[in-house]
């Protein structure tokens, strides 16, 4: 007769933890919610890094290899630092593993080449492990690397050798 009770009782408190919980948890993959306040500070924020990353000398579009990626990217020279900025909006495959940033020497790396379209190591640069699948990033590229001799950049699946996305080198 007591255990009716206690799992009644027992239901209810796992009902009401859920329904406490419901909306205030971010699920993977989301970013957390902010207020108009924080996305006005936010915004003032990110023109003023616009504005101290230097003066833009490349851009380019996202393009699809193995996955279909959104976004662009500037790449801003500063004196003697340069830096290159993936947008707000880009996004690549939330499921790849081990991504990197890399710099190729062609406007095309998939040109020519069958699926996964995989880089040989005379083809690239590599800048960095990308840090995040979503949303803007700042890199700094390597003080000898020479631009004029660069093409695209790449978001690279090192694991499998696969080429997910590229941007071909706009100059501005």
């Amino acid at each position: 007769m007591l255990a009716r009770p206690l799992k009644f009782l027992t239901g209810v408190a796992l009902l009401a933890t859920l329904a406490a919980c419901q909306g205030k948890t971010p699920r993977m993959g989301s970013a957390p919610a902010t207020s108009q306040e924080d996305k006005t500070m936010m915004s003032g924020e990110q023109a003023h890094d616009q504005t101290s990353m230097g003066n833009p000398i490349f851009s380019g579009a996202f393009r699809k290899g193995e996955f279909a990626a959104a976004g662009t990217f500037h790449i801003y020279k500063d004196g003697e630092t340069t830096k290159l900025r993936l947008s707000e909006d880009f996004a690549t495959n939330p499921a790849a593993p081990d991504l990197y940033l890399v710099i190729g020497n062609t406007a095309n790396p998939i040109a020519d080449k069958e699926h996964p379209y995989p880089l040989d190591n005379s083809e690239y640069v590599t800048v960095a492990e990308l840090t995040s699948v979503t949303g803007a990033q700042d890199y700094e590229l390597p003080a000898d690397m020479d631009l004029s001799e660069n093409n695209s950049v790449i978001i690279w699946c090192k694991q499998f050798n696969a080429t997910m996305s590229y941007a071909p080198l706009q100059a501005l």
